[in-house]
């Protein structure tokens, strides 16, 4: 997936996100620990159809958002994994599109 720095657009819509898989939910708990802030997961309603997923790190959380789309069930979950990951490599800010998006641009850091 391509990536860009997130950017806060006002038309987004969030809801909160419903239960992660075990596995996923164990991963998000020991993230909390490992960077010592809480970790939120939630799915939002964008009318940018490229996002998949962006990370923001900020002093008191982390946040975690994917697009909610009709992609089907648990289709996120790989997207939500990616931005802990990254998270817990110590990236603060990092937004995953669709492959293919001319404005993407380099990683963030590069």
């Amino acid at each position: 997936m391509a990536q860009r720095k997130p950017t806060e657009t006002s038309g987004d819509q969030w809801k909160p996100v419903e239960a992660l898989p075990r596995a996923l939910e164990a991963k998000r708990r020991s993230l909390e620990r490992a960077l010592g802030r809480p970790v939120r997961v939630r799915g939002i309603r964008t009318p940018d159809g490229e996002l998949r997923g962006r990370l923001l790190v900020e002093p008191d959380r982390v946040l975690i958002e994917y697009q909610v789309a009709e992609h089907g069930y648990f289709w996120h979950v790989p997207i939500i994994e990616e931005l802990m990951n990254r998270a817990a490599r110590g990236e603060s800010r990092v937004e995953l599109r669709e492959p293919g998006d001319a404005d993407a641009g380099p990683p963030p850091g590069r």
